[in-house]
Formats: structure tokens, sequence, C-alpha cells
């Protein structure tokens, strides 16, 4: 069964629970299966201000959760439906450092699509970045297609993450997100997405096509493991009705 890939933070630490962090990789040595202070693979991924970390309470748990999402305007940021189920509180920093630090907006209301994986927060106050990421109108499944992936999510063996990472991934097919509508069926190429990633992006032709859902299962210490990212083309006509982006 696959599996959602948020993590949970408690205190300024992240520890590891049933649910799997979306998307990211880093620079990790694969061998004596013992946690490394690197990623599932991949690299450091340069400064993004965009890629930003979303820190959030649910209601009738205690500490805190993290996934990644994308600001995609002033006011606007694109992550996955189940970062923000059951959510009471929700700030996002723009910080490419991991533990989440310095600036941060608070979240003033949530949406989900209904059937995708896929939802947007609003800011309580605009944040203006110098760009912003493109997002697709009408991706393809294509198995010829490699891409890259970015997150906060843990490293090898569940080792936390002190950064943003970036890894290569290659398209193996169609699938389903949790929500149970399209997505994108990866495999890793030089690295695998693990529990914090939930929300990241899948850039394929320097657009963003899918945001991270689920991990066929946990990659442990794997640079190839299996991930399952929502279409971001189905869900194309309600961002834009709901966001205007």
């Amino acid at each position: 069964m696959n599996k959602i890939f948020r993590s949970v933070l408690v205190g300024a630490a992240a520890a590891s629970i049933a649910f799997i962090g979306a998307g990211a990789a880093g620079a990790a040595p694969v061998g004596n299966g013992g946690a490394t202070p690197n990623i599932v693979g991949g690299s450091k991924a340069p400064a993004t201000p965009w890629a930003v970390q979303l820190i959030f309470q649910k209601t009738g748990q205690s500490g805190s959760f993290g996934c990644t999402g994308e600001a995609i305007s002033a006011d606007w940021v694109l992550t996955a439906g189940h970062c923000v189920k059951g959510v009471s509180g929700m700030k996002v920093y723009y910080s490419n450092v991991t533990p989440a630090s310095g600036e941060n907006i608070a979240v003033d209301n949530f949406y989900s699509q209904p059937g995708n994986d896929v939802a947007l927060v609003h800011l309580s106050k605009s944040k203006q970045l110098d760009s912003y990421p493109a997002l697709t109108d009408s991706y393809k499944v294509s198995t010829s297609d490699t891409g890259l992936i970015m997150g906060y999510g843990h490293r090898a063996n569940d080792a936390v993450a002190d950064g943003l990472y970036q890894a290569k991934q290659k398209v193996i097919g169609s699938s389903s997100d949790t929500a149970g509508g399209p997505a994108i069926h990866l495999q890793g190429v030089d690295g695998s997405a693990n529990r914090g990633d939930s929300g990241g992006p899948l850039i394929i032709g320097g657009k963003i096509v899918g945001v991270a859902s689920t991990v066929d299962s946990l990659p442990g210490a794997s640079t190839t493991g299996k991930a399952n990212y929502a279409s971001v083309t189905n869900a194309r006509q309600w961002i834009k009705s709901t966001s205007g982006v």
C-alpha cells in the first residue's frame, strides 16, 4: 500500500511517524545501512526562495508537522491536499534551512481540490518574491521523461535534513495519488522521496507538473525508490479559479 509522506516535528527536531515525507533527496552514499548526514541521493539544492516549508498543527494531535510547498504568487502556496487535512494552524517559512527558521507568515485559509491530492494555502499577508515557478497547463505522462524533485524531507535512513535538497527521477508511468486522482509514477535516478517531502514539486521542462503525494514504500537508504506525484494538469483549472494563478 502506498503511504503519504508528511513528517512530524517535535520541538525543533523532526521525528518520523507512519506518514512518509514527499519528494526531495540529497547526496548520500548508500552502504552500511546506518544513518548518514546525507539524504537519499541527489544533491543540495541552490537557493530557491519559492520552495517553502509548511509547519503546522493538527486538531487532536500533539507536536508539529512538516510538508514542502511552492509559493506560486505573493498570496498563495501550492502543496499536497493531505498536508492541509485536519490542520488547525500553519506557518509558511521562506528559509531553505531546516529546522524551519527565519521569516514566516501565518496561513489564514486552506483549499483542497476534491478527488485530487492538491491543495492551496492562502497567506495572511502578501510576500512578494522576485520570481515564481511556472505551472504546467497540459503535461502528458511519458516514460521518456526525467524530472527534478525538491523538498525538505528526511535523508537516508530517516536522518533529518539540514535544508532543501533535489534529485533526479524518471517517469515510469501513470498512477493514483492518495485522494484517488491521477498521478505521475516515478523512480529515483539518483535520489528517492522520503518523509517530509509531501507537497514538493516535480519539475519537467522547466514547469511544475506534479506535487508529491505518496511513496510506494519507505526508501531507507535506497536512491531508486518509487513515488507518486499528484497531477498539476488535472488540477490546473481549479488552481486558476481558486488563486488566479
